[in-house]
C-alpha cells in the first residue's frame, strides 16, 4: 500500500519546515489570533469511481491541484466509525446518527459499545454483505515544508492492505507508525458490479 523503502528513515529529499526561533510569537499570541475562529485539518479523499488522481485543496476551490500520489509523514492514525440512515449514505452534507472517534464508543444512535454493536457486524448492511457502521482508518500526515498535516479518511475497502502494511512494515519490527515517510498512490478497483479507488503503494 505504501513505499516501503522510505519507512525506516526519513527521506533526504523530505524537508521538515524550519521553526524561526527568532520571532516571538507565544501560546498566548496563537490565541489571541484564533479567537473565534476553529483551526480545521484539511481533507483529501480517496476518490471515487475508480479515479487515479487525489483531488488537493488549495487557496481557489474552483481550480484545485491533482496528484497520483501523496506522501508525507504519519503523526498519528486512528479508527474512525460512522452510521447513516441508509437513505443519506451518499449525502455529503447528511450527519451521521451515530458516530465514534476511536472506533470504540459511540455516539448518538444506538451508540454504546462499538465492538458489541450489532451494526458493526458483517452481514449488518442494507445488501447483507458489509457492515451496517461504516469503518475507516483516519491518517494525519506532514507534507514536505508544511507546518499542518493533512487529514486522510481510508475508507472500508481501504482498511485490509493498511492493516497489512502495518502488520509487515511496523508490527513485525516493534516500531510506532509515528514518524515514519509514506507514499500513498491509488489503484482502480471494481467490486463485480462498479469501478472503485483504494489506496495503494505508490
Amino acid at each position: 500500500m505504501y513505499n516501503e523503502n522510505k519507512l525506516m528513515e526519513l527521506n533526504a529529499n523530505f524537508q521538515l519546515p524550519a521553526i524561526d526561533t527568532e520571532v516571538e510569537f507565544t501560546n498566548e499570541d496563537l490565541a489571541d489570533e484564533m479567537d473565534g475562529l476553529r483551526l480545521n485539518f484539511q481533507r483529501i479523499k480517496i476518490p471515487g469511481s475508480g479515479a487515479l488522481q487525489f483531488e488537493l485543496p488549495g487557496d481557489d476551490p474552483e481550480n484545485p491541484d491533482y496528484t497520483k500520489a501523496i506522501e508525507g509523514v504519519i503523526l498519528y492514525n486512528h479508527a474512525a466509525f460512522s452510521y447513516w440512515a441508509e437513505d443519506s449514505q451518499d449525502d455529503e452534507d447528511a450527519v451521521p446518527l451515530c458516530s465514534s472517534v476511536d472506533g470504540k464508543l459511540g455516539i448518538g444512535e444506538p451508540g454504546g459499545d462499538c465492538y458489541t454493536c450489532a451494526l458493526n457486524k458483517f452481514g449488518s448492511s442494507e445488501n447483507g454483505k458489509g457492515k451496517a457502521c461504516k469503518n475507516t482508518r483516519v491518517l494525519y500526515l506532514l507534507r514536505d515544508g508544511e507546518y499542518m498535516p493533512i487529514q486522510i479518511a481510508l475508507p472500508p475497502t481501504s482498511l485490509k492492505p493498511f492493516n497489512d502494511f502495518y502488520n509487515v512494515a511496523f508490527a513485525s519490527r516493534r516500531r510506532a507508525t509515528c514518524g515514519s515517510v509514506v507514499s500513498i498512490g491509488l489503484k482502480r478497483m471494481n467490486n463485480g458490479k462498479d469501478d472503485y479507488s483504494g489506496a495503494t503503494r505508490s
